[in-house]
């Protein structure tokens, strides 16, 4: 799954590398509420070398136990109301759906055309952070009620879970600010609804590409690890959530996408 073996001296500082990457992505993943697949991805393929493919059903299988990891780490602090547990589940239930959709998809598209989605899917994401961190202050576009609130959010889960499934990424980036501006949810329940729609989404993306054989067992053993890697970060940044500034967290993990779009832009991979 690599392009060309490695000394020991090689091996061991990418592994340095990749866990205190995955570290920092769970720590993202534990205070923003989101599975922390924008970063994954330039993790796998620019140190571990990984297809863009492969590294996509790899995020998966990690974004599926950072953000359960996550949930059972928010839970308790947020009171669900029923209004709350009907929008989870009809998003839910469309994003099985549309993560399964987005995975056939993605093995079936050429990896440049799939390399510079995930670059412009990043650098979107970091504009929109950076935007969100500065101004201070949440506008809501639209608030639906009854039947048509929750018509909107099983379509607008469907197209999320096409689209992550096709990035292999959990969506909590695009997912929350639905929530927020479309739905009218309040940022802190935003978070906590957009990680028990993720499970669904990510366990449906990752079984589809293990049954397509896109997820090897090799592939399996390096999510695992990353997986172990990055639930130190999640309960780090959840240990942090009460203390620390979500405006410059924000400001940070925006920039930081920036500079990993214009990376994978700038390097994308060789192989398939």
């Amino acid at each position: 799954m690599t392009s060309a073996p490695f000394s020991t001296e090689t091996t061991n500082a990418r592994v340095s590398t990749v866990t205190a990457a995955m570290v920092l992505t769970g720590m993202a993943a534990g205070f923003v509420g989101v599975g922390g697949g924008e970063f994954r991805i330039p993790v796998l393929v620019e140190v571990l070398r990984y297809p863009l493919k492969l590294a996509g059903g790899i995020n998966l299988v990690v974004g599926l136990f950072t953000v359960t990891l996550s949930i059972a780490r928010r839970w308790g602090n947020q009171s669900l109301a029923l209004d709350d547990l009907a929008l989870v589940v009809v998003m839910g239930v469309l994003s099985i759906a549309g993560a399964a959709i987005g995975v056939v998809g993605r093995e079936r598209l050429p990896l440049r055309p799939l390399t510079f989605a995930v670059a412009g899917y990043l650098g979107v994401v970091g504009l929109w952070m950076l935007y969100e961190a500065f101004i201070h202050a949440e506008h809501v576009l639209f608030d639906p009620e009854g039947m048509t609130r929750l018509a909107f959010a099983g379509a607008v889960a469907f197209v999320i879970a096409v689209v992550s499934g096709g990035l292999g990424i959990a969506g909590g980036e695009m997912r929350i600010p639905a929530l927020l501006y479309l739905f009218a949810v309040p940022i802190q329940m935003a978070g906590l609804l957009s990680l028990m729609v993720s499970v669904p989404t990510l366990a449906a993306g990752a079984v589809t590409d293990r049954r397509i054989g896109g997820l090897p067992n090799a592939a399996l053993r390096v999510a695992v690890l990353m997986g172990v890697a990055s639930a130190v970060g999640v309960l780090i940044g959840t240990a942090l959530l009460p203390y620390a500034n979500r405006d410059l967290i924000k400001a940070m993990l925006g920039a930081i996408l920036l500079l990993a779009s214009i990376h994978l832009v700038a390097r994308p991979p060789h192989s398939n």
